[in-house]
């Protein structure tokens, strides 16, 4: 990982034409980019989306996560517009008292199949998470109580982690059946090609975006940062990824890991929703 030195986040449209622009959205990572990852502590993020909503920004979630560990932090955070859930593999869109989920791709009985199916081909033994003992399941994930429940109660992806065999196989096998894995902070996510990509492009024309600002910080992002006219790394606590700056490579870094990173993404990302308000109303 590489460490990176502290400056400001400087969010800027990338041609002239782009600053008059004015619908804008964040789409952004939860675990570890706008949550602290192991205590999904928000830090001053609350405070710092009711600005951004304040300003009109829309704030979308984009999460490995499931809808019911997702449920809480939203009520939490005040998010209630739409949630790209497990790795993409469905959409929930608030209406009126409850979250309403569109399934993208096949549910998680057969990803199971698709699981068994890579061991026999590589011959890798994997560790498939909803399957583990729950005590199990605390230590790997770092997970208690009803969020390690909700955590194990996938219903589109499974997340899993290559036990004995070599990942190089793993990967292959995938896609040889047209499915790909993404790393995220703490699995491995099967998951078909593009999910989260096709997902984020799905919600920026509903939302009729016109500047789209993503924040993202583990390679699982990787299919919604290069779909973004701004892509934005939030480092871990050892740093950067190396292999999702390779993807990303025009990503621009923040200066501090979450959830201090994303406040500072956050109160740019306002100035520049301001600024482009203010235009507006000069012209």
């Amino acid at each position: 990982m590489e460490t990176q030195t502290r400056k400001a986040v400087r969010i800027r449209p990338k041609s002239p034409r782009s600053r008059s622009r004015h619908r804008v959205a964040v789409f952004t990572a939860i675990d570890g980019v706008l949550l602290e990852s192991r205590s999904l502590a928000a830090g001053e993020n609350r405070a710092a989306i009711e600005r951004l909503l304040a300003a009109d920004v829309s704030v979308i979630p984009m999460s490995v996560m499931t809808l019911e560990e997702l449920v809480p932090i939203a009520e939490e955070l005040g998010l209630r517009q739409a949630m790209v859930i497990e790795a993409g593999a469905a959409i929930a869109r608030w209406k009126e008292t409850g979250w309403e989920v569109e399934p993208c791709g096949p549910p998680a009985e057969t990803f199971l199949d698709v699981i068994r199916e890579i061991e026999d081909r590589s011959g890798a033994s994997l560790l498939i998470y909803s399957a583990r003992e729950a005590s199990e399941a605390a230590k790997i994930s770092g997970r208690c109580g009803a969020m390690l429940h909700a955590s194990m109660h996938r219903c589109y992806t499974e997340p899993f982690l290559v036990e004995e065999g070599d990942p190089e196989a793993v990967w292959q096998a995938a896609e040889a059946m047209g499915f790909s894995i993404r790393r995220g902070q703490r699995f491995l996510h099967l998951c078909r090609q593009c999910d989260e990509g096709e997902a984020f492009v799905r919600l920026r024309n509903e939302l009729q975006c016109d500047l789209a600002i993503g924040v993202g910080g583990s390679l699982v992002d990787a299919e919604f940062l290069t779909r973004s006219d701004i892509a934005i790394v939030i480092p871990g606590p050892e740093g950067v990824d190396p292999e999702l700056l390779a993807r990303v490579p025009d990503a621009r870094i923040a200066p501090l890991p979450a959830p201090d990173g994303w406040a500072l993404v956050a109160e740019e990302t306002v100035r520049l929703a301001l600024a482009s308000k203010r235009r507006r109303v000069a012209s």
